[in-house]
C-alpha cells in the first residue's frame, strides 16, 4: 500500500499543475486560479522595481503562494485518485467516520454509529448509562497480526481487499463484547482512513444478505 500511495503522489506531481483534468474538483480549480493570479502579480512586481519595494510584504507572500500551491494541487489530485481507487477496491465496505483518536482509542460520534452499526447503537445503552451523556463513543484499538486466522465471513466480505490495507486492527466498543475487524489505509496526504471489514456482533456489518 505504501508503494501505491507513493505512486499516486508521483503521478500527480508529474502532471502540469495548470492543466485542466476531468477529475479536478472545485478546490483544485480554485488553487489554479490563485496560482495564475500570483504569477501575474509577480510579473508586475518584477517589471516595476518601485512597486516591488513599496509592497515588499505582498511580494514575499506572492512568492510563497507560488512555491506552495503546486504541491497542494498535486497532493489534492493524488487524494482524488485515491478516492476513485478506494471506491472500487473497498466497494461494499463502510468507511468509519472517526472524530478523534489516539494510540489506544478511537471515538465515533453517536449519530454516525447509529447509521454504521445500528445493532451496536441499540445494545450499548442497555449496558452503559454513559450513552445518554456522551456525544461520542470510544473504541479500544488492538493491532492484529496478519498471521492470525481471520473469520471466513470476514475474508469473503472483504473480497480480496484485505491485502490493500496497511494494517488490520480489532476495535472493541467500550462496554460491549463483540469487536470489529477494521482495515487501515494511509492515504497520499498522510491521513489514515478506516474501513469496517467485519462485525462479530452480526453476520456482517453491512449487506449481510449478500452472503446468503
Amino acid at each position: 500500500m505504501t508503494e501505491l500511495m507513493e505512486q499516486l503522489r508521483i503521478d500527480a506531481a508529474q502532471r502540469p499543475v495548470s492543466g485542466e483534468e476531468e477529475s479536478d474538483d472545485n478546490l483544485v480549480r480554485l488553487w489554479q486560479d490563485e496560482l495564475r493570479e500570483a504569477r501575474e502579480k509577480l510579473e508586475v512586481y518584477r517589471s516595476d522595481a518601485s512597486a516591488s519595494r513599496a509592497f515588499g510584504a505582498d511580494v514575499r507572500h506572492t512568492q510563497a503562494v507560488l512555491e506552495s500551491l503546486p504541491a497542494r494541487i498535486a497532493t489534492r489530485r493524488a487524494e482524488i485518485a485515491y478516492e476513485q481507487w478506494a471506491q472500487e477496491t473497498f466497494a461494499g465496505l463502510e468507511e468509519i467516520p472517526v472524530s478523534s483518536m489516539d494510540r489506544s482509542f478511537a471515538s465515533i460520534r453517536k449519530e454516525y454509529l447509529t447509521v454504521l452499526a445500528p445493532e451496536l447503537a441499540i445494545a450499548i445503552p442497555k449496558k452503559s448509562h454513559l450513552w445518554a451523556d456522551w456525544s461520542v463513543w470510544n473504541f479500544k484499538r488492538h493491532r492484529l497480526d496478519r498471521a492470525k486466522a481471520l473469520p471466513a465471513e470476514a475474508v469473503h466480505r472483504a473480497r480480496g481487499s484485505l491485502t490493500h490495507f496497511d494494517r488490520l486492527e480489532v476495535w472493541q466498543a467500550v462496554g460491549t463484547a463483540d469487536p470489529w475487524l477494521v482495515g487501515v489505509v494511509r492515504t497520499p496526504n498522510g491521513r489514515e482512513r478506516f474501513y469496517l471489514v467485519y462485525d462479530w456482533g452480526v453476520e456482517t456489518s453491512a449487506g449481510r444478505d449478500a452472503l446468503r
